[in-house]
């Protein structure tokens, strides 16, 4: 119990720590300003999935001694099951010898009564009784007979009130065992019915810790999902800074003539639509094309440029966004490694990153996004 109380708080602990989500303004604030910023919740999106990780790790333990706690569970209740109905034989049989004792009773009381009532009518007539019966005899061998019947008839009265009496000692003594056994059966019946429902006690605090678990799972996933909104507001700023940065060169004409990222692959995985999301499962818009491809595969600059931002990204993981000028980025993220750096002047068709599944996703692709004055935008109508 001790142990359980330690896990709730600690969740609890958790589930207060997780409510502080940070927020970030983007106004007034330089390019390194701003990637500071994003930095910043990388990290918190970092720790984030760290922390999603060791509450799942907790959770699955917390489930498999749950599973465990169940098999208990039916283990005790089958006993229960077991010890209850021998309880309940035992109290048939109690039932049946006490309706045998009753009439076993009744028996012997009609049995003395008889006997009573005969032993009342010959002392009533006293020796006379005997006289009118012998002298009623007509032959020596009829007083002979009538002689004996009196002494069978007392006899036969006897050895049935004695056999009576027998039986209903025996029937008592019955019935004093199987009371003394059904006591003894409610005592195994009452200690079964604890051991289940403290076992049902401490599975019902492990499903509540679970259930915290599973909270403090959404309130983490909460906190992804606000950061990498709030990580796309930083990113449209720096798009807008650099857009509107005088020493912007135009490189893109607006021909809708960008190259394709991914050469030799042109499979799209997923568009720029409205879906679910493979890593939360919540709806979400994407903001680019999904474009699979081998691990380590150039990725290339859909066109000339200036590279403004090489590194780690929130959600991206490491991520290219090159400034084509006129308002106009592209960015190409998840790739396992960076080949152009912040500053270099690219052309088009060159290699400025190899593919891989770095951040959020779930296999080797490129995520290609087109940004136009610092919004996502369709990149299929500019390819």
């Amino acid at each position: 119990m001790k142990k359980m109380k330690k896990y709730i708080c600690a969740a609890l602990a958790a589930a207060v720590a997780i409510t502080a989500i940070p927020t970030y303004s983007t106004s007034a604030a330089t390019i390194s300003e701003l990637q500071q910023k994003r930095k910043n919740l990388a990290s918190s999106t970092e720790k984030a999935k760290q922390e999603i990780q060791s509450i799942k790790n907790k959770q699955l333990s917390a489930e498999q001694e749950m599973e465990a706690m169940d098999k208990i569970l039916n283990s005790i209740q089958a006993e229960l099951d077991a010890a209850t109905e021998d309880l309940n034989i035992l109290t048939a049989q109690l039932a049946a010898a006490e309706a045998e004792l009753e009439e076993a009773t009744r028996k012997r009381d009609e049995q003395f009564e008889l006997l009573g009532s005969r032993m009342r009518f010959l002392q009533q007539k006293g020796s006379t009784g005997y006289l009118e019966i012998l002298f009623e005899a007509e032959s020596f061998s009829d007083l002979f007979l009538r002689m004996q019947y009196v002494n069978d008839i007392m006899g036969y009265d006897k050895e049935i009130l004695d056999e009576l009496q027998k039986t209903q000692e025996t029937i008592q003594a019955k019935k004093k065992e199987i009371e003394e056994n059904r006591a003894e059966q409610e005592e195994v019946v009452k200690l079964q019915q604890k051991k289940l429902e403290e076992q049902q006690e401490v599975v019902n605090e492990k499903k509540a810790l679970v259930a915290s678990y599973e909270n403090d799972v959404k309130k983490y996933e909460q906190m992804i999902a606000a950061n990498e909104k709030a990580d796309k507001e930083v990113l449209n700023q720096i798009a807008k800074q650099n857009s509107s940065s005088s020493s912007s060169k135009v490189y893109y004409t607006g021909n809708g003539s960008l190259g394709w990222p991914v050469p030799g692959y042109s499979r799209v995985s997923s568009g720029f639509v409205t879906r679910t999301s493979p890593i939360t499962g919540r709806t979400e818009s994407h903001s680019g094309l999904d474009i699979p491809a081998a691990y380590g595969t150039p990725i290339v600059a859909a066109e000339a440029g200036k590279v403004t931002y090489s590194g780690w990204m929130n959600g991206y993981g490491y991520t290219i966004i090159i400034n084509h000028g006129g308002g106009l980025n592209t960015l190409y993220g998840h790739n396992s490694s960076l080949v152009a750096k912040v500053g270099q002047v690219v052309s088009r068709g060159q290699t400025v990153a190899k593919c891989g599944s770095t951040g959020w996703s779930t296999g080797n692709h490129c995520h290609f996004s087109v940004l136009k004055n610092g919004a996502y935008v369709n990149p299929s109508n500019y390819l």
